[in-house]
């Protein structure tokens, strides 16, 4: 026996069809490095087809933290020998590949530098009884021997993924159990070198979520009690999310006839006094427009989630983008007042879904989230957040207020005009607080109007609310040298990928500023952050035409920016980034302008 090197990272990666589980298998696999104390992000690409097509699940996990997947992978299991050449980037000299095959003739790849064995997994599920798909789970148990894993963890991790099956359950342990001493046997015989001993550092102190189940959790934490949606990928796992809690939490979760629909029943619901949301991906958002434009005339509280992934149009639906910035900042017809969020990490997904449920009841406007596919179907670790669901109600009259504030001259006036733009807001059926909200521009009782001073005044005071509105938006986020040499500005996700690239020791002279709020846009905020520095300014984001870019230069003094670009459906890496720094050149997949 020989003492194994303690690992404080491990980068992990099984391939194989859609349907063959093994984006269940990687979850497991996550799980099970985060309760051995590590931090860990789990990334999926998958191809838009029920079976068939390649499908992969990524683990990157580490005692420093985890904040994206990266592409040098140091164990990549396939169930093809056919999606080896898929994956060929991603290896190296120290990488090791196992095929499900019972041979593998590494001759038909000459530029594959990696250490391949072939194991027949399905045959080790088949000789334990078990479902032929089980071999993902064989795949896991060759993969806790491979890096000296508490095998007990990940059978823990099994047993509650089938904690309503308990045969199913038994026999999944039995192949993991199997699959184990196997690896055990080959690594003692010789052929297969362990890569070391993984930390357990014993502590289980955080929760694993994707970027759709912490804004589902956020909103709930601020009350949400009505979601209304139609699937569409990558948004529908908000909805399946919160369906799944309707019997834990105060919410009713409505699964729409389509997305006109899903925007028009969050907006009565919230008419009545309900704390409501809806959401959808960039296509079914386009559909929901013009109800967003009456959120916005009428100021009825609205929260609605934009999940991007790649267009137009079906464009590349279970793919990443970042191309629908323009569209969520101008979408509706007229001007009114919105906010527009885009959180970054998985922990700042639950902040800002959480702050948007009170900003849109507190100034009475449309709140949009904007995020993509690449966080929101991915898993990252967090801290656990606090479930205080006592929610003070913001800029409501109860029963007690009504005939004070609320009245001029002994009659409501539903848009009263104030100094702050925040008219007293009842709901129907309160006493001596009769309402009327329509489409129409309306005068303070709500009637609808053509005249022009009333018209102007009423413009007027829906935009008064943007100067109490700026002091609760969250401020850019400034991350690296004081001085550097290069400064990366992001908005999204993007930060994710951004953050590990601090983390190399290239990138002790640049810094990053991550906007989780862009509009209103953060002019000043931004403008201070740069102001006397002489660095190069990159803007890194997920588009073609680099419309983050744009926006700066249309909102600030800055002018002097340059853009990284990506826009085929996958997301940044951290060492395509970190390679620019060493050598100035992009990978062909970028576009620098």
């Amino acid at each position: 026996m020989f003492t194994l090197m303690d690992l404080e990272t491990i980068n992990w990666k099984i391939s194989a069809k859609a349907g063959e589980g093994i984006m269940v298998a990687a979850k497991l696999f996550a799980k099970a490095c985060k309760r051995q104390g590590l931090a860990v992000f789990n990334y999926y690409e998958y191809p838009s087809l029920i079976k068939g097509g390649l499908q992969s699940g990524q683990v990157a996990a580490s005692l420093q933290g985890a904040s994206c997947q990266r592409r040098r992978l140091d164990l990549l299991i396939i169930f093809h020998e056919k999606f080896i050449a898929e994956h060929l980037t991603e290896l190296d000299e120290r990488s090791l590949v196992i095929v499900n095959a019972n041979a593998f003739d590494a001759s038909k790849y000459p530029n594959l530098k990696a250490q391949v064995f072939a194991i027949n997994l399905t045959k080790v599920a088949r000789d334990q009884g078990a479902n032929p798909l089980a071999a993902n789970v064989a795949a896991l148990g060759l993969s806790a021997a491979l890096f000296d894993m508490d095998l007990q963890i990940l059978g823990r991790v099994i047993a509650e993924e089938f904690a309503k099956n308990k045969e199913a359950a038994i026999q999944n342990l039995a192949v993991l159990k199997a699959a184990y001493e196997m690896t055990l046997k080959l690594i003692k015989q010789g052929p297969l070198k362990p890569f070391g001993k993984l930390i357990n550092t014993g502590l289980d102190e955080q929760i694993l979520l994707s970027g759709n189940e912490a804004i589902g959790l956020g909103a709930l934490a601020a009350g949400l009690q009505f979601y209304s949606a139609y699937p569409m990928t990558p948004a529908t796992g908000v909805l399946h999310y919160l369906a799944s809690l309707q019997n834990e939490y105060p919410i009713v979760v409505k699964h729409a006839e389509d997305e006109i629909g899903a925007i028009n029943h969050a907006i009565g619901a919230s008419f009545t006094g309900v704390r409501a949301m809806t959401g959808s991906s960039g296509g079914g958002f386009a559909l929901m427009v013009e109800a967003l434009s009456f959120a916005g005339v009428a100021e009825i509280p609205l929260v609605v989630f934009e999940a991007t992934r790649q267009g137009p149009a079906t464009g590349l639906p279970t793919w990443t983008s970042q191309g629908d910035l323009n569209f969520v900042l101008g979408a509706g017809h007229g001007e009114f007042l919105r906010v527009v969020l885009t959180p970054g990490d998985v922990r700042e997904h639950f902040i800002l879904a959480k702050l948007a449920v009170e900003l849109a009841e507190k100034y009475q406007l449309p709140v949009l989230i904007m995020s993509d596919k690449y966080i929101l179907e991915s898993l990252q670790s967090m801290p656990k957040m606090t479930m205080d669901l006592s929610n003070n109600r913001l800029s409501m009259l109860n029963d007690g207020q009504l005939g004070e504030n609320s009245l001029v001259e002994g009659e409501y006036l539903r848009y009263q005009a104030t100094e702050d733009g925040i008219s007293p807001r009842s709901i129907p059926g309160q006493n001596n607080a009769l309402q009327l909200s329509n489409s129409y521009e309306h005068d303070e009782y709500g009637f609808a109007t053509e005249d022009a001073i009333v018209t102007k005044k009423a413009v007027e005071k829906r935009a008064a609310k943007l100067t109490a509105l700026r002091q609760d938006l969250p401020k850019p986020l400034y991350l690296g040298a004081k001085n550097p040499q290069q400064i990366f500005i992001s908005f999204g996700s993007t930060i994710n990928v951004l953050r590990d690239v601090l983390l190399d020791d290239t990138a002790k002279n640049i810094a990053v500023i991550h906007l989780p709020c862009i509009y209103p846009f953060p002019s000043e905020e931004l403008e201070n952050l740069l102001v006397g520095k002489t660095a190069e300014n990159f803007v890194v984001e997920g588009n073609s035409t680099g419309q983050l870019a744009d926006l700066i230069r249309r909102e600030t003094k800055l002018q002097n920016l340059r853009s990284i670009l990506r826009y085929d459906g996958r997301p940044f890496y951290s060492e395509d980034i970190i390679n620019f720094l060493k050598t100035k050149q992009l990978d062909q997949q970028y576009k620098l302008i």
